[in-house]
């Protein structure tokens, strides 16, 4: 995979994750197929590759986990947010904001 191709399956995982997120608070079964693969959940799900030196983890924010090995990207399933919170979430999601950013939403803004 070539640096370009590798750099662009990075910026596609940012866009995929809050996606993964929202359905794995919905989907106990993805979840934890999240969690047990998440190179072939990813790849079966989003058919999103990532490059082969890629090693990545995917836990729940509340499990007690060690630390991360230095080649290993840590990714959190935060807890699931007050159902009025989530429902905000997944409307984000389905109305295209995956790419908003940090206080950037229009309840914060307006």
């Amino acid at each position: 995979m070539n640096t370009q191709s590798a750099e662009s399956s990075v910026q596609l995982f940012g866009k995929i994750w809050p996606q993964c997120i929202a359905r794995a608070w919905q989907d106990v079964e993805f979840r934890e197929a999240l969690k047990r693969d998440p190179m072939g959940t990813l790849r079966d799900a989003y058919q999103l590759n990532l490059p082969v030196n890629v090693k990545l983890e995917v836990v729940e924010g509340n499990e007690q986990v060690q630390a991360a090995q230095a080649d290993t990207l840590r990714m959190v399933i935060p807890p699931a947010p007050a159902m009025d919170m989530r429902q905000v979430a997944l409307t984000d999601l389905e109305t295209g904001m995956v790419d908003a950013k940090p206080f950037t939403h229009h309840s914060f803004t307006s």
